[in-house]
């Protein structure tokens, strides 16, 4: 389970939302904090589960971080200005060549099991990296962008990570969720984070005020390393997946802050309480099938750059999506390496579609499948016509589990859904486009590999010129075909808390910077 949402997200986790509702109800915004009086609660709305597969943060990636930031710590962490900021590890050096990296940890850690944070903890944490199932070691692990060959602990406060290629900012491939240690108990049995927290963060769970899938509550441990840099005695979080009801949280005041309002409702919502968004979240479809082994087509880049003319993103942003960015490329506009002119290039263009078509071979076209569960919703029934237009057939199959849904990632030429890329797109080409389950296949093309290799192992002006490059290269390989930029909205009742922060151009908020109202 990741925290990106397909475009039928919300109608996996309908069947929750009457839980939720209830989790909300009462006149009392303090939760699950008992006794406790409002100002010292956070009142935190989800619009979805933040633990669906329990409390294991590597199985996610890192959107989730808002909520696991309370219940662990990781070896670095993005600060609300888009910087890294040293949390674990108080700091780090590189060697000459930018293949290996010394950390050097914080002192005064401990854990929920009541040990102490230590470099061969820390080694068997990245150790872990080999686990396919865990999500935020996508990059990490053997094969990936900013794989780990080696990691040693020479003395109990330093760590020595050995890279496979150059990693000249190696605390952006340690950051937030991949840079999460979790404790003893849970490296020793893994399969205890499925119903028990094992971390160093400021929180601990209460299990008595927590039910799963509806309410998460968290107390304060005071004798946490950093527990001086959280506001709030209690945090509890309340899943509520249907977009109406989230946005009614906010605005009846039940919730002080909600994320991620459906955009439907952002103008109920600033009629009563503030809002605060992000950009960074690119819809569209990531191209799982580059090989054509199930479907010989996509295995053409003509025929998946046939794809990309033929879908008028100007109209569909009209039409379904005022307010968000038409955009051909992964990179949202606020990231480094972003280049306007490809939108020029690879704008609407369905003369070219044919051209390119035909350059393939496929004059006539081609169909492919896309699963859908339920209806299919308005951006693919409006992309299923303007493909047809050119040739192109896509076929909506109609799931009838949500595992069906989700092994669509291996069977789907293309999935579509909304992609949190963020600040650091190079990170998410390592970790999930190039390195990660976009890219089960193994596919591989030089043009990415070149200027992904150059991007992490170069600083200034050469990392620029090769985030500009790499964006190019997955625009021109058709490797991923965006939509739309979209804005992530947080709706927060500034009569309780401040102004949230979300981390950098990051869709995920700042958990520690969230203050009570001054």
């Amino acid at each position: 389970m990741n925290r990106f949402t397909s475009r039928t997200g919300p109608a996996l986790v309908a069947a929750a939302s009457m839980a939720a509702l209830a989790a909300c109800g009462g006149g009392d915004s303090g939760g699950g904090g008992g006794s406790q009086g409002a100002s010292d609660t956070l009142t935190f709305a989800y619009d979805a589960d933040a633990a669906p597969t329990g409390y294991d943060p590597l199985l996610y990636s890192s959107g989730q971080f808002t909520f696991f930031a309370a219940l662990y710590d990781a070896l670095f962490v993005t600060a609300a200005d888009g910087s890294i900021e040293p949390s674990l590890a108080e700091s780090f050096e590189n060697n000459a060549e930018n293949t290996q990296t010394t950390l050097t940890l914080r002192d005064g850690v401990s854990f929920a099991d009541g040990s102490e944070l230590t470099a061969e903890l820390v080694k068997a944490n990245l150790d872990r990296r080999t686990d396919e199932m865990l999500e935020a070691y996508g990059a990490l692990a053997p094969g990936g962008a900013s794989e780990i060959t080696d990691v040693q602990a020479p003395d109990p406060k330093t760590v020595v990570i050995t890279w496979a290629t150059p990693q000249a900012s190696p605390d952006k491939n340690l950051v937030d969720t991949a840079g999460i240690i979790v404790g003893p108990d849970a490296i020793a049995d893994p399969d205890s984070l499925e119903t028990t927290p094992d971390g160093s963060g400021a929180y601990t769970l209460n299990e008595g005020e927590t039910t799963r899938a509806s309410t998460y509550t968290l107390d304060k441990n005071d004798e946490a390393w950093n527990a001086d840099e959280w506001a709030f005695d209690t945090i509890v979080f309340n899943v509520i997946t249907d977009p109406q009801a989230l946005a009614n949280a906010v605005v009846s005041g039940q919730a002080d802050v909600a994320t991620i309002l459906d955009p439907s409702t952002i103008e109920l919502v600033e009629s009563r309480q503030n809002i605060v968004s992000a950009g960074g979240t690119i819809v569209g479809f990531p191209v799982i099938d580059k090989t054509g082994a199930n479907n010989p087509a996509f295995a053409s880049e003509q025929a998946r750059l046939a794809i990309s003319y033929a879908i008028d993103r100007e109209a569909i942003v009209e039409d379904l999506h005022p307010g968000a960015r038409a955009t051909t490329q992964l990179f949202p506009e606020s990231a480094a390496g972003f280049d306007e002119a490809l939108d020029e290039e690879f704008g609407y263009d369905p003369e070219k579609a044919k051209q390119l078509l035909a350059e393939a071979g496929l004059a006539d076209g081609f169909e492919f499948n896309y699963t859908v569960l339920g209806q299919p919703d308005e951006d693919a029934v409006a992309i299923q016509s303007q493909l047809a237009e050119v040739g192109i057939t896509m076929n909506f199959v109609t799931a009838t589990s949500t595992d069906q849904v989700f092994a669509a990632v291996r069977t789907d030429p293309v999935i579509f859904g909304p992609f949190a890329v963020g600040a650091n797109p190079a990170g998410f080409i390592a970790g999930v486009v190039y390195g990660g389950f976009m890219n089960m296949q193994g596919a591989k093309e030089p043009e990415i590999d070149a200027s992904l290799g150059a991007a992490l192992g170069a600083t200034g002006d050469a990392q620029g010129q090769a985030l500009t490059d790499l964006n190019a290269a997955i625009t021109s390989n058709g490797w991923y075909i965006p939509v739309y930029e979209d804005f992530t909205y947080t709706g927060y009742n500034a009569e309780k808390v401040a102004e949230p922060a979300y981390a950098g151009t990051n869709n995920y908020l700042v958990l520690s910077e969230i203050q009570p109202a001054s």
